[in-house]
């Protein structure tokens, strides 16, 4: 310590030196990547040479079907390029990229598809050499993977964000695992490439509880890699995902209806294989070849499709290179099944209108023929009103007046013209044809259409899509009147009397005796005798005079639920009401002409009654209109009649099928206490209780209104 104080600025840079000696010799021993290069072999071939300072070995390597990749793992070999990524846009070969960690470094090569590839390592150079671009990889002839070691999966977690987001946790024992992560089939899928999953962790989790877009989480294992697929429990969503050390987050945002629809907006429209080409003036007809043997399609190109291009494209889908060819020489296509006709604009734009020439001389001349359809679920009449509704709308096209003309109601700032190719006016189509009719059979409920047998088509399709059986929904309400009423009274008299000598005969000095309304003190819990508890005392007695006390004590609790279930079954947006009660009759009187009239008696309901319109949506939500009323006779009356005590609710709610939602509530509490005393003496401390009457009421009352809808399967609705 002392040395390094006497040092000064010499023992630092002692010790700096010391240190970069250390790094330097711990160096020695590592081999560099100094430099990476690209040759274009005979055959169609492309060999990559990585070059380093020191012997190379032959490195491990696998590759990855979708995307289309080869990975090299450089043991004992650090990068001394400087960048991370090497472009390189020849063949099929796209770029490299670079990745150091675990003493290794990480060769990427994304490739626009898997080819044939060879391996080999001599001196200080590693040799990637792809072969024929334009040949199919097979098994046999890819470089044998190799799993990697130490990779694995050590834990499966979910969480749910503060946003309701949905994020599936994936703990990797080696940060470095490839992770090809895309969206298939409706789900959204994570594979691992030699990576090892536990038996444990080889299962199903249900997180629907958990209230985020994701429903649930299977992880498998078909031994060289694991799939990890996670179904949405919505539509509306968006996933990402990101990577801290070996913590993989897959995270699923909730999305509204509009966020969802203005990200499918803005996506992007081409979802072709991805591939580059690179060529100087080179025919148009040649670069159709390239990507009908690139695709697979088939592809006619008419004869007055000429001229070269110059194309430089990387890595771009082969329908947007199709697009752009195609607008750079003014040419257009059109594609049916597997197959597409390119020609120029003009050439596809009057082939289209013979053919709509065609289509309008075919139903005006082609024959007619009759057809019977049976309906099964919907009445004949409806299926009418659809097919003559659409029939007198297309008539009404075929005579619309000249372009520019009103053809809506004055109050919609809307004209109609029709369609136009090349000066000339297309027919639109329509269910039936001009010349189509058709008739209903009620009492058999069938369809009876004549038209060309390409309308009679249309109408079958249409037919089938209307023609089926509507869903129906059980309803359920309970109503719930809940009460709890508590009252006590607490009272006391007190009064003197003189014995007179005759047998049961006393004589009053001051107040009443025990039965009697007046007394010294005259507040009992309750007047009348029978009603409460009471209990009599002897205060004071001396030879014929007698003071006498009397407690009385009044308690009354009253408690009761009513509970009414009124339920119903009803179609989809059909409208369906049960009600159960009595009509109370009213005694009304009115005037006519300044003269009392004869009395009339009205009647007014007072029943239980659920009135509800539900509207089944397409993810089994039920949307209801609902009226609910729990009305009942009144205990008191007024001018003879009875009131009617109405309790109701009206109100438009969604519940997810075989759900309960309170539909509302009122609560009620009536709280009174009540002292009748003697003045200054009902106020004595220890005694003032023999001077006063408490009366103390608690009434509650509770209304509470559930629903529950439970859409019913179509079998137990037919039984």
């Amino acid at each position: 310590m002392s040395y390094c104080k006497r040092a000064g600025k010499g023992g630092r840079w002692f010790w700096g030196w010391l240190l970069g000696w250390l790094w330097l010799t711990a160096c020695q021993g590592e081999t560099q990547l100094q430099d990476i290069q690209f040759t274009t072999l005979a055959g169609d071939q492309l060999q990559v040479r990585f070059l380093l300072d020191g012997p190379a070995e032959s490195p491990r390597a696998f590759h990855t079907d979708n995307p289309a990749r080869l990975v090299l793992d450089l043991s004992g070999v650090r990068s001394a390029l400087g960048k991370k990524t090497v472009p390189v846009n020849t063949g099929v070969l796209t770029d490299i990229h670079l990745a150091e960690g675990d003493n290794r470094t990480r060769v990427v090569a994304n490739l626009v598809s898997l080819v044939p590839y060879e391996l080999t390592a001599e001196g200080n150079e590693i040799r990637l050499t792809l072969k024929n671009v334009g040949a199919v990889a097979t098994a046999a002839q890819l470089a044998p993977p190799v799993g990697l070691p130490a990779q694995g999966i050590e834990k499966i977690d979910f969480r749910r964000g503060p946003q309701g987001e949905g994020r599936v946790l994936v703990h990797l024992r080696d940060p470095n695992a490839l992770v090809n992560l895309r969206q298939e089939g409706g789900k959204v899928v994570a594979e691992f490439l030699d990576t090892e999953l536990p038996k444990s962790l080889a299962k199903q989790l249900d997180v629907i509880d958990f209230a985020t877009p994701v429903k649930t989480i299977e992880a498998s294992s078909d031994g060289r890699k694991t799939r990890l697929v996670m179904t949405p429990a919505t539509a509306e969503y968006d996933y990402s995902s990101y990577q801290t050390d070996k913590l993989l987050t897959i995270e699923f945002r909730p999305l509204t209806k509009a966020e969802k629809e203005e990200i499918e907006r803005k996506k992007f429209p081409y979802v072709g294989e991805r591939l580059s080409l690179n060529f100087q003036d080179i025919p148009v007809r040649s670069v159709l070849q390239i990507l009908a043997d690139f695709t697979g399609l088939n592809i006619i190109a008419a004869d007055s499709v000429q001229g070269n291009v110059t194309l430089r494209l990387n890595n771009v889908p082969w329908d947007q290179a199709l697009d752009l060819v195609l607008k750079a020489k003014g040419l257009g296509q059109r594609r049916e099944g597997e197959v597409i006709w390119v020609a120029p604009l003009d050439e596809i734009i009057a082939l289209e209108k013979k053919e709509l020439e065609h289509v309008s001389f075919r139903e005006e001349k082609e024959p007619l023929k009759s057809e019977i359809i049976q309906l099964n679920y919907a009445k004949a009449t409806e299926i009418l009103k659809v097919l003559k509704g659409m029939q007198q709308q297309a008539q009404q096209q075929q005579a619309a007046p000249a372009p520019g003309a009103p053809q809506f109601a004055p109050q919609y700032a809307t004209t109609f013209e029709e369609p136009t190719v090349a000066g000339e006016t297309v027919a639109g189509g329509s269910i039936l044809s001009p010349r189509g009719e058709v008739n209903i059979d009620e009492r058999t409920n069938i369809l009876i259409v004549k038209d060309t047998p390409s309308h009679l088509e249309a109408i079958r399709k249409l037919v089938q899509t209307l023609d089926r059986p509507i869903r129906q929904v059980l309803i359920e309400s309970r109503v719930v009147i809940a009460n709890d009423d508590f009252s006590r009274d607490l009272g006391v008299r007190l009064n003197a009397a003189r014995n007179t000598g005759s047998p049961g005969k006393t004589q009053t000095l001051l107040g009443g005796i025990l039965g009697n309304n007046n007394g010294i003190v005259d507040l009992p819990a309750a007047i009348g005798p029978g009603a409460g508890g009471g209990m009599g005392i002897a205060v004071f007695k001396l030879n014929q005079f007698l003071m006498q006390l009397e407690l009385s004590a009044l308690q009354d609790e009253n408690r009761g639920d009513v509970i009414s279930m009124p339920k119903v079954v009803t179609q989809d947006q059909t409208k369906a009401r049960i009600e159960q009660g009595e009509e109370i009759p009213y005694q009304v009187v009115g005037t006519a002409g300044g003269a009392l009239a004869v009395p009339q008696t009205q009647f007014k309901k007072a029943v239980l009654k659920l009135e509800v319109t539900p509207h089944i949506t397409p993810d089994d939500n039920v949307i209801m209109d609902i009226l609910v009323t729990k009305d009942s006779r009144g205990r008191e009356t007024v001018n003879g009649q009875p009131p009617i005590d109405k309790r109701e609710i009206e109100t438009t709610v969604q519940v997810a099928n075989g759900e309960t939602v309170v539909l509302g509530g009122i609560y009620e509490t009536t709280r009174n206490k009540t002292a009748n005393k003697v003045p200054f003496f009902g106020d004595l401390p220890g005694f003032g209780f023999l001077f006063r009457r408490d009366r103390a009421i608690d009434n509650k009352r509770e209304l509470l209104i559930f629903i529950t809808p439970r859409i019913l399967k179509e079998a137990v609705a037919m039984r």
